[in-house]
């Protein structure tokens, strides 16, 4: 278990103006309709992606895996994981909800209309765009931490999209304010201090 010192570390993490902001969506798990002023008092680790990404997502979701699981458990406590489906018309909360339970089940998938998408990802600057429309099985193979799933959700082969899409990883504070963007490059133990900072101011 990695304890790290308090502010061990400490860095400068001023508000980042102009990113981010109150928006609403459906939780995948619950199929309820979530703000993100609801994850008040909590430190939020927010991304972008969808369950199509062969590559990208799986790998950045893989990575906060292993740092959620390096935080203790009261830490744990006051953080929350949350990705952001672009792909929502493919990403149904059924679908997310069990993609995401493969990576952890207390990371939280967000989905909704292609509009709200689309306001989402404006509030952070966040951009993608649909590369092409394949043909793909519904019950299809992935890799997670180095071990293999099926999604199950359906036995039919569908369409679905291919999107290029921003990679940046977003620190939110217990307050709903933007404070740093990470990447999958970003040291475990850095990106630790930065949550710990938050969670106690």
């Amino acid at each position: 278990m990695l304890l790290m010192g308090k502010f061990a570390f400490a860095q400068e993490m001023p508000i980042l103006s102009g990113v981010g902001g109150e928006f609403s969506a459906i939780n995948a798990t619950t199929g309820k309709t979530i703000k993100l002023s609801d994850f008040k008092d909590k430190v939020v680790i927010l991304s972008f992606g969808y369950t199509n990404c062969a590559d990208i997502c799986p790998f950045t979701l893989g990575y906060l895996q292993h740092l959620y699981e390096k935080l203790t458990p009261q830490e744990r406590q006051k953080v929350r994981v949350v990705f952001v489906t672009i792909d929502p018309e493919y990403d149904t909360p059924k679908h997310l909800k069990e993609f995401m339970q493969h990576f952890n089940k207390d990371f939280i998938g967000l989905t909704g209309s292609k509009q709200a998408t689309k306001k989402i990802a404006a509030l952070f600057q966040a951009e993608y765009s649909k590369l092409a429309q394949v043909s793909v099985p519904t019950a299809y193979m992935r890799r997670v931490n180095n071990k293999s799933f099926e999604n199950k959700t359906d036995e039919k082969t569908d369409s679905a999209s291919l999107f290029s899409h921003t990679v940046a990883i977003y620190l939110i504070d217990k307050t709903g304010n933007t404070r740093s963007l990470e990447y999958t490059g970003t040291k475990t133990a850095v990106f630790i201090n930065k949550i710990q900072q938050l969670a106690n101011e």
